[in-house]
């Protein structure tokens, strides 16, 4: 078995295939980023994060939301604590359990596999291609340490609005390690990125407001961009997993549950004897959900100035583990009817039209085509 890329996706299978099956694995790519460079990962506990759960540098049973105008929205929960996993530390623990898995550094195109590899099961974790104009989540992100005890470790700030608008959506992301540490994310949804001053500027301006702090070591640095949309899954002639299947859920930017939940199923298809020609890679999202995801987006399109008091909306209208079990793709009818009733009607049902057109448009140029 062969799997193209050695990130999140690639070690995650590489990691779950022995529980199942001795077939002999090997994984071509370097190290990723993510390896070389640890970020933290964000999941609310979920059954088939037991692993994660327990790798994860901390967690929080309490989270906030807040924006201007709006009192601040604080979810508590016994059964979902949100965690902040260490990219690195997972990877490597995936590496541990690759019992089976030869590692090739070398990053091989698909057209460079060897001959017998045609036949082999070969599946592709690279990153998407994504050409046309998107929605993107971009941030910047430091971990700071202040002498002098600020921060509330238990409660972790989701998404706080109370921040400069003038760019795009904006908010600020901010996990507690302890009263002295804590990562602080300037967070922005919109089509373009900004210079790195820029985000740096608001993550200073907020300590200040917030915390009145500005003697404070900055630890560590992260950045990323991750994509609000939907791939098209052009350059590979392989089954793709991970971001490359889609699984980077497009209205939130979060995967490591998606990917996690999409391996494990994937890899309990090879227990015994299975025919190759049955396997498939499990979808990462349900339909439903990505509906929603499509129609959001293309709100918080012709709409960002509403979206901090959408997402404000949103925390109120759910409780603590039921917000956990939506951002998770598991929301059941009952959960996703009180987000429907919440919402402003017009407004999600103009984008919704615009939505079924495109797709109507799409499919018409297709059969055309």
């Amino acid at each position: 078995m062969t799997i193209i890329g050695a990130g999140c996706a690639g070690l995650s299978l590489a990691a779950a295939l022995p529980q199942h099956t001795t077939r002999p694995v090997i994984v071509h790519g370097q190290p990723s980023l993510a390896e070389k460079q640890p970020h933290i990962w964000g999941f609310w506990e979920m059954d088939w994060l037991s692993d994660a759960a327990m790798l994860s540098r901390a967690s929080w049973p309490v989270w906030e939301f807040s924006a201007p105008g709006h009192p601040v929205i604080r979810h508590m929960t016994d059964t979902n604590p949100y965690h902040a996993l260490v990219s690195s530390d997972w990877l490597s623990a995936c590496r541990k359990k690759a019992q089976t898995t030869t590692f090739d550094n070398n990053n091989v195109a698909e057209q460079l596999l060897a001959p017998d590899k045609a036949t082999d099961t070969v599946f592709d974790s690279r990153p998407p291609y994504l050409d046309e104009p998107f929605m993107k989540q971009h941030f910047l992100g430091w971990e700071v340490y202040s002498k002098t005890p600020i921060f509330e470790a238990g409660i972790a700030r989701l998404m706080d609005f109370n921040t400069d608008q003038s760019r795009g959506i904006h908010f600020i992301y901010l996990l507690p390690f302890d009263a002295h540490t804590a990562l602080v994310e300037s967070t922005m949804f919109s089509l373009t990125t900004e210079p790195d001053s820029w985000y740096e500027d608001a993550i200073k301006a907020y300590l200040f407001t917030q915390f009145s702090l500005t003697d404070f070591t900055v630890e560590r640095t992260e950045k990323g961009c991750i994509p609000m949309a939907f791939p098209a899954l052009t350059h590979s002639s392989y089954p793709a997993i991970g971001s490359n299947s889609g699984a980077v859920r497009p209205s939130s930017g979060y995967a490591f549950t998606f990917i996690q939940k999409q391996v494990a199923a994937l890899a309990r298809q090879f227990s015994g004897t299975p025919n190759v020609s049955d396997i498939h890679v499990p979808r990462p999202h349900r339909r439903r959900d990505l509906l929603m995801d499509a129609v959001f987006l293309d709100v918080l399109k012709h709409a960002p100035a509403q979206a901090p008091d959408l997402f404000i909306t949103l925390a109120q209208a759910l409780r603590g583990d039921e917000l956990a079990r939506f951002m998770s793709g598991i929301a059941g009818p009952a959960i996703i009817g009180k987000i429907i009733y919440a919402m402003p009607k017009w407004l999600f049902l103009r984008s919704a039209f615009r939505v079924c057109l495109y797709a109507l448009i799409v499919r018409l140029k297709g059969a055309v085509s």
